[in-house]
């Protein structure tokens, strides 16, 4: 059974993904028509499950032990990095004319989801009685 505080978070994971989605296509209808890439699909994707699965993974981790989720934070946060990194890079492989727009995509896709997450999961800690750290 998903628990209520698994269910509020996607369904603010969902909602922040829509409303990125849709200045994403705004700004690449717009302003952004020369910049836009056939991998942005992949690249918001990628990081929205890695950004739900990391989240989740951190809320398991300080309801079962908190005194182990400075471990657990750590090693998500290197997992997540890692995968990141051999994304940027296969991609970069693959098509290397479009690196700077790329890179910069993927930076503020990354940027706005680690905002998001490290709101929640700061919003999730201070709710939660089981996760004194």
């Amino acid at each position: 059974m998903i628990s209520k505080e698994i269910r509020f978070f996607l369904k603010k994971a969902l909602l922040f993904s829509l409303v990125l989605v849709g200045i994403s296509l705004l700004l690449y209808d717009t302003l952004l028509k020369e910049f836009y890439l056939k991998a942005f699909p992949i690249q918001f994707g990628i990081v929205a499950l890695m950004t739900v699965f990391s989240h989740l993974k951190l809320m398991n981790a300080s309801e079962r032990n908190p005194r182990k989720f400075s471990t657990t934070f750590l090693s998500i946060m290197s997992l997540r990095l890692f995968v990141y990194l051999v994304f940027i890079l296969v991609c970069l492989l693959i098509d290397r004319t479009n690196a700077i727009n790329f890179v910069v995509t993927f930076l503020v896709l990354y940027l706005a989801f680690t905002i998001f997450e490290v709101i929640e999961i700061s919003n999730f800690l201070k709710k939660n009685p089981n996760s004194s750290n």
